[in-house]
């Protein structure tokens, strides 16, 4: 896009049409809601989900919570024969209620505490209402002299659903007030941080809007979307910006020098702006409705990013910044002549050490990534301290476990039979990860059996294994068709299957980057270089994983996705500068300190203002942000490293021809 000079009329124009689109998309946002029963997290084409549709059709609703009900204060004394009648008063006065369907009391391992699965009526599939109905309905009825509190699957999505609530009005302002102070604190003007926000701010609330106007719902993964574009439109804005000063630097009018600095990083920027749409356009292999949503909607706010900050930068610095303080320019230009000629200096004496050092570490990494592990606890993403964490613990202290799944045994199966039946669920009693049964064997009308099993509290891969050898034990037997199923079985696989698919699509990006490098700088060679130092980030954070036995969760996995399509930019920018220099035939160390005389200051202030924004989102309750942010601003460091020594180390030649200034 070509800036040209506009009047003042027309600027007013052009701010007053995005204001009035932007209080649109604001007000489309009211009717933002929470994904409640997390839809948007299960796979809709599985066979999980097929085999679940099925076993709803024939026996309800799979929508089993754990009622606990234990004497206070805990462990004193046994449960007396009064408060044994009022559980059972309370439990005639639940089935009474529309929102339970079925209360079985399972046995207690205390003395002091009583426990009841509980199925709740789930209309249309939607439980969250029941599971508030049942909330509400045990604080006023449970008797004074004891202690209620429910877990299970279900009651874990609603309380995660209104933890993701709260972290959307937690995280964003902590983010949003941390790059204001951080920019504020290094550029000490003020327009100059409203060109930075602006357009990323704008692009936040129109993707946003879209989010809520096309019918999509709040869920764990994408409360991290405003963040994540937040860091992303900062990074692009802070180029806009240092090449603004250095049109100041050289005596251009301010809106020329706006206007100049638009039309120099045109280029650069456009392509930094589709390595990231790629980036976030690999998660779409996912299968997971959630993933796809925030590859394809955080894509969306990267390119209005990039349209608002070509249309709205050079406005906001032509009247905005028009006078920035002469010591604020002058010390941005000592500080490039110093960074440029030092730095450049010493990484032509020190290339080959750090060829070298990056490949050892290439290395070391990629032995280590067998060793990565997979897991996904849903309870996870709640804290540590979390309430329902530790009263699902205790349930599981009671009774073994909080979660059940389902084995379906259709009528025609071999196993059908009441003998085969009962020495099939005997036989799966035994699995590590059953805790006992749950409930007694029901039969449908149509014939078909429901085996139920309660679940020891585990990770999601623990439980795929489980599942997996349950039907493989049944496939030995001759009956190919009994399926494991239920919510537990849904998630657990689709956890799995989701961190895979991750891996796919950070093959996809890669390669999809190379062939945009490729022909964005028309040069095989320049390709290469660009991926080198974008690559080897992703293979030292997910080794450090293997090498601390973290596992990769639903978080973690997007990290290589996205983070691909971020930390290229900084390359992008510097790559720029160096071909251009070379192609006027500039020698190549004096082409290095161009480059770091006009974009090193920019690199490395993007990458400290993205770490210690990434860094804020920590503070996130929710472990899907504070994981998330986490890594990402470990890449982002790593990736700084890479930028600033090891790309100049590659670009340098051990030839007198080539490194002499010339």
């Amino acid at each position: 896009m070509v800036p040209v000079r506009t009047s003042g009329l027309r600027d007013a124009l052009v701010v007053t049409a995005l204001l009035l689109v932007t209080l649109a998309f604001v007000w489309a946002q009211r009717g933002l809601e929470v994904d409640i029963e997390n839809r948007s997290l299960k796979s809709p084409n599985s066979t999980e989900t097929v085999a679940l549709a099925r076993r709803v059709e024939q026996f309800g609703p799979d929508v089993t919570v754990v009622a606990a009900f234990r004497a206070v204060p805990e462990g004193v004394g046994t449960l007396t024969r009064v408060e044994l009648d009022s559980l059972e008063e309370l439990r005639k006065g639940l089935l009474a209620e529309p929102a339970i369907a079925r209360i079985q009391p399972w046995p207690s391992r205390s003395d002091s505490s009583a426990v009841w699965a509980i199925d709740l009526a789930a209309p249309g599939g939607n439980f969250a209402p029941s599971v508030e109905s049942l909330e509400r309905l045990l604080a006023a009825r449970t008797p004074p002299t004891l202690r209620s509190s429910l877990s299970g699957l279900a009651v874990g999505e609603v309380v995660i659903a209104r933890e993701v609530r709260a972290e959307q009005g937690r995280v964003l302002p902590l983010v949003v007030a941390g790059f204001v102070l951080l920019l504020l604190v290094y550029y000490r003007h003020l327009g100059l941080v409203l060109a930075i926000l602006a357009p990323a701010g704008i692009a936040i609330l129109w993707t946003s809007g879209a989010f809520a106007l096309l019918g999509r719902e709040l869920d764990p993964i994408s409360v991290m979307l405003q963040p994540v574009l937040l860091t992303v439109g900062v990074a692009a804005g802070v180029h806009w910006v240092e090449a603004y000063l250095d049109g100041l630097r050289a005596g251009r009018e301010p809106r020329h020098s706006a206007e100049q600095a638009v039309l120099e990083l045109r280029r650069p920027a456009l392509l930094a702006a589709l390595t990231t749409v790629v980036g976030f356009l690999s998660l779409s292999f996912s299968s997971i409705p959630a993933v796809i949503d925030f590859g394809v909607f955080a894509a969306l706010g990267v390119a209005l990013t990039y349209a608002l900050a070509a249309t709205l930068t050079p406005i906001v610095l032509g009247r905005l910044a028009r006078k920035v303080s002469p010591a604020i320019v002058e010390r941005q230009g000592s500080l490039s002549e110093l960074f440029g000629r030092r730095v450049a200096d010493w990484l032509a004496a020190r290339a080959l050490a750090i060829r070298a050092c990056a490949l050892l570490v290439a290395l070391g990494g990629l032995a280590l990534w067998p060793h990565v592990q997979v897991d996904n606890d849903p309870q996870r993403v709640l804290p540590e301290e979390h309430e329902f964490r530790r009263e699902s613990e205790r349930i599981a202290r009671f009774v073994g476990g909080s979660d059940v799944f389902d084995v379906l045994v259709p009528a025609r199966s071999p196993l059908a039979g009441s003998a085969e039946l009962a020495l099939f669920g005997a036989n799966l009693l035994q699995e590590p990860g059953v805790a006992g049964p749950a409930g007694y064997p029901r039969r449908s009308e149509a014939g078909d059996w429901l085996l139920r099993f309660l679940l020891k509290p585990s990770g999601s891969t623990a439980r795929e294994k489980l599942f997996d050898r349950i039907e493989a034990h049944a496939t030995a037997l001759g009956a190919h068709e009994v399926r494991v199923t239920g919510a537990s079985v849904q998630v657990a696989r689709d956890s799995g299957r989701l961190i895979r698919s991750a891996f796919t699509g950070t093959l996809t990006s890669l390669a999809t980057l190379f062939l945009l490098f490729w022909a964005g700088f028309r040069s095989l060679r320049y390709a290469l270089l660009a991926m080198v130092p974008n690559i080897l980030p992703c293979i030292v954070v997910y080794a450090a994983l293997a090498a601390l036995g973290r596992p990769l969760s639903v978080a973690t996995a997007m990290i290589s996705s996205v983070l691909l399509g971020l930390i290229v930019d900084d390359t992008i920018h510097l790559l720029h500068r160096f071909r251009e220099a070379r192609s006027r035939g500039v020698a190549r160390l004096a082409a290095l300190e161009g480059v770091y005389q006009h974009s090193g200051r920019a690199v490395l202030i993007t990458s400290v203002v993205l770490g210690l924004g990434f860094s804020i989102g920590m503070f996130g309750r929710l472990s899907t942000t504070s994981e998330f942010c986490g890594m990402a601003a470990i890449t982002i460091v790593v990736a700084l490293l890479c930028d600033v020594l090891l790309l100049p180390a590659l670009l340098i030649e051990a030839r007198p021809a080539e490194v002499a200034r010339g």
